[in-house]
Parts: structure tokens; C-alpha cells; sequence
């Protein structure tokens, strides 16, 4: 029997687990009440249990203008979002701080993304 897919998610293996994901748009970044210099690349994630989770990877305005293209940059934050959930199991409430640690981009780990992206 095969297993039904949802359009539009993609399933990813990690060591953390599997999980699928789905883009679901780019807005603002606000931490504390507060707009920052930079922009959310807000994802679903679906872990194999069940759980639904928000996960934001936030682009620094550094890293953007770097990123001229908005299809590069939503690759990045795509490489970002897989490389964080090798070795982060999001849960329930996390806050952003936690969040950000593992899926935030500086302007030095886009260029590391995008060179791997390219090659």
C-alpha cells in the first residue's frame, strides 16, 4: 500500500528524525515586540508523530542583499531549515531564541549554502 502524499510538502530523513515541510511564505521578523533587520522564511514542519510546528529562518538584511535573487534566497533558507533539523528536534513552545540558534542565516552561512547549492 502506498502512503498518500499532501501537494506541496516535501519529506526529509535527519538523525533527529523525518519529518516533511512546507514553505509558506516570507515576512517581517519580529522578536520581543520588536521588527529586526531581517526577514522570516516561515515553514510548516510535520514530525513523525504527528506534531505540526511554525519554524522560522530568519535571513539577516546582510545575507539578503547578498541574495539578489528571491528564488536563491528561499533555496538558502530551504538548505538552512534541512541542516537544523539534522540536529534539532523542534517541540512544543520552543521560543525564538532556541529557534533561531539552529535555522537563523548570517550573511557568512548564506555564502557557505549557496556555494554548496551550486556546486
Amino acid at each position: 500500500m502506498t502512503e498518500a502524499t499532501q501537494p506541496g510538502w516535501t519529506r526529509l530523513r535527519t538523525a533527529t528524525g523525518r519529518y516533511e515541510y512546507q514553505f509558506q511564505g516570507e515576512m517581517p521578523t519580529v522578536r520581543g515586540g520588536q521588527y529586526e533587520e531581517a526577514r522570516d522564511y516561515q515553514f510548516l514542519v510535520l514530525d513523525d508523530e504527528g506534531w505540526l510546528y511554525k519554524i522560522p529562518v530568519r535571513l539577516a538584511a546582510e545575507a539578503a542583499i547578498e541574495l539578489a535573487a528571491e528564488a536563491m534566497r528561499l533555496r538558502v533558507a530551504e538548505a538552512q531549515l534541512r541542516a537544523g533539523l539534522e540536529t534539532y528536534r523542534p517541540h512544543q513552545g520552543a521560543p525564538y531564541p532556541e529557534m533561531d540558534a539552529q535555522f537563523a542565516l548570517n550573511a557568512a552561512r548564506a555564502r557557505e549554502l549557496v556555494l554548496k547549492l551550486t556546486q
